[in-house]
């Protein structure tokens, strides 16, 4: 009778272990691979339903109002707060750094055009889109696996309601015209604030319609085009995200408390994701 050597049986349980951890290792990037083009397919879909007039079905503008409400309206206190905060804060900033070793490159440089570029390129997009996620996308995600586990979708679809587009298309629509509207709101208001603590501060006494002419001058082309880009693509990417976390729940995250921990992180980091390549397309 032949006997295994001890040294080929820890061979072979070597080997066993590198094949599961190889097997697990490629289910997660091919996992990852499916929603990623999952994903892809939602969005670029969605974009396509959207200039569909037949899209629009009574339904599916209500339910569009509805998200609207929720998105934009709701939201709203919560933005102008966090404006205004940012608003003075900047000024602050300013002014702190202006009184220290880099009074000098700060004196050579307009107040106005630092205020403008940082917010209008990084801050108003990226905290938009936080309130948004914490404030909007976590509800949607908690209503469409409420809406999964209970078969409201079945019944739905047996109604004969186009379920993509009343569940989808009419989030993805109303998170990027929200976030697009709260953008621009965003960033009015933060002006505003910083202008009057600017004012108060004695930085420059300027009217702020004046201000708002010199703003516009001091803004180049690709500034214009940043906001809206980042705005809209963010909202979109977090309407898909969104979607495919509660509606395409994987093994080990199935119910709304494992969904929403999951679905908000995705929505952060595939928002820092986008914004960071729009900034440096733009710019480059």
């Amino acid at each position: 009778m032949k006997t295994v050597p001890p040294s080929a049986g820890r061979a072979s349980k070597v080997s066993a272990r590198k094949r599961r951890f190889v097997g697990r290792a490629g289910a997660f990037l091919i996992d990852i691979w499916r929603r990623v083009a999952l994903s892809i397919s939602v969005g670029l879909t969605a974009l396509w339903r959207i200039l569909w007039l037949r899209t629009w079905r009574p339904t599916v503008r209500q339910e569009f109002v509805r998200h609207c409400w929720q998105v934009g309206i709701k939201a709203l206190p919560t933005t102008l707060l966090t404006a205004v905060i940012i608003g003075i804060a900047l000024i602050f900033q300013i002014l702190f750094f202006s009184r220290g070793e880099f009074g000098d490159v700060l004196g050579a440089l307009n107040v106005n055009t630092l205020v403008l570029l940082t917010l209008v390129r990084e801050i108003a997009p990226l905290l938009v889109a936080l309130i948004v996620i914490g404030r909007s996308a976590t509800v949607m995600i908690a209503e469409l696996v409420e809406l999964r586990i209970g078969g409201q979708i079945h019944m739905l679809d047996a109604q004969g309601i186009d379920v993509f587009d009343y569940l989808v298309v009419s989030r993805i629509a109303a998170l990027a015209a929200c976030s697009f509207a709260l953008g621009v709101i965003f960033v009015l208001t933060a002006l505003v604030a910083g202008h009057l603590m600017a004012a108060a501060a004695g930085v420059f006494n300027v009217g702020f319609f004046a201000f708002l002419v010199e703003a516009t001058r001091l803004l180049s082309p690709a500034d214009y085009l940043i906001l809206p880009l980042k705005t809209l693509s963010i909202g979109v990417v977090i309407g898909v995200v969104t979607c495919v976390t509660a509606l395409r729940p994987t093994e080990a995250a199935s119910d709304v408390r494992e969904l929403l921990p999951l679905g908000y992180m995705r929505a952060v980091v595939t928002t820092l994701i986008l914004s960071g390549a729009i900034s440096a397309m733009v710019v480059l």
